[in-house]
């Protein structure tokens, strides 16, 4: 039986050559073939429902594509994208699109990882305020929006209320330019914040006692202790709540779309780019191959994003580690 030879190397030793026969080799070829057999199912699903609808997208985007044109779809290059390029409302959903995510991702942040903090120490019943913040998340969207529209009515609302018990003027959160995109990111905000909890506290969980212990036996406070111990340890999920915050933060469509309209309420003042890929692509006069133009540059936008803050990721993984 022919027998194959394989080196290996042990540090402090010389080589050594082991032979496996071609029936072992056989036999892992065999098992590896058999994995990949077993995960040839979930290969097809993605394949026709993410990847090949993917692709697709990226093909009607360069042709002036019309699912109500039952005839030839004429092929016009990167004219759809040259159009964009040159929209003066392509710019301002994305302009209206990043500030949404700069100001809704911190802030979300930083509201999540206080109430963590909270539910981490001394506070009584945590499994009620656990669930209470949590809840708003797996609530349906669509119930939680029409709550909020009505919260957010001028003349009944319950924050206008509020406004008017304080003797302040009454603000028309969904009807005033100023105040339409803060709205909703005051509605995503309360919306999203429980997920981002569970993470952080997941994070908290993990950070051993004895550390904040000994620094406590050694005099350092409260702040100390979160400065220098618990803070550098939630930097790699901290990293991960961001990185997925931004990514929905782009993504955002429903709580706009519910709130303000398909137009993204007066003066397209809170017109984001799913807001705009959807009256360019299901409108009673829709250009598909030019919505589909907008969902690859969307696309790119979160690529980008996500590659630059998973490498952020991973360094600050390793600096932990380190």
């Amino acid at each position: 039986m022919m027998a194959l030879k394989q080196n290996v190397s042990v540090p402090g030793y010389q080589t050594k050559k082991i032979n496996h026969s071609w029936v072992w080799h056989l036999r892992r070829w065999t098992s590896t073939g058999q994995a990949y057999v077993y995960l040839l199912p979930a290969f097809i699903v993605l394949a026709v429902f993410s990847y090949g609808p993917a692709a697709f997208v990226f093909y009607m985007s360069l042709f002036k594509w019309s699912f109500l044109n039952q005839g030839v779809q004429p092929f016009i290059g990167l004219a759809n994208y040259e159009y964009l390029l040159h929209s003066a409302t392509f710019w301002h959903a994305l302009q209206t699109t990043v500030l949404y995510v700069i100001i809704s991702v911190p802030l979300q942040l930083f509201l999540a990882l206080f109430l963590a903090l909270c539910l981490m120490s001394g506070i009584r019943a945590k499994a009620f305020w656990r669930l209470l913040i949590f809840m708003p998340f797996i609530t349906p969207l669509v119930a939680t929006t029409a709550i909020w529209y009505w919260m957010f009515d001028k003349y009944h609302g319950l924050f206008d209320g509020l406004l008017r018990l304080l003797h302040l003027p009454a603000i028309d959160w969904l009807g005033d330019p100023h105040w339409t995109l803060f709205s909703i990111i005051l509605y995503t905000t309360w919306k999203s914040a429980g997920f981002s909890l569970v993470i952080f506290l997941a994070g908290l969980g993990n950070i051993p006692t004895e550390l904040k212990e000994a620094a406590r036996v050694d005099g350092a406070g409260s702040w100390h202790i979160f400065r220098h111990i618990t803070w550098p340890m939630l930097i790699p999920i901290t990293l991960v709540v961001m990185l997925l915050g931004t990514i929905e933060a782009f993504k955002m469509f429903q709580p706009a779309f519910l709130l303000v309209g398909p137009v993204g309420g007066p003066d397209n003042s809170a017109n984001t780019l799913g807001l705009y890929l959807f009256s360019e692509g299901f409108s009673t006069n829709p250009h598909d191959g030019r919505g589909a133009a907008i969902s690859v540059i969307l696309f790119l936008l979160v690529f980008i994003v996500s590659i630059v803050q998973f490498t952020l990721s991973r360094r600050g993984t390793q600096a932990v580690e380190a």
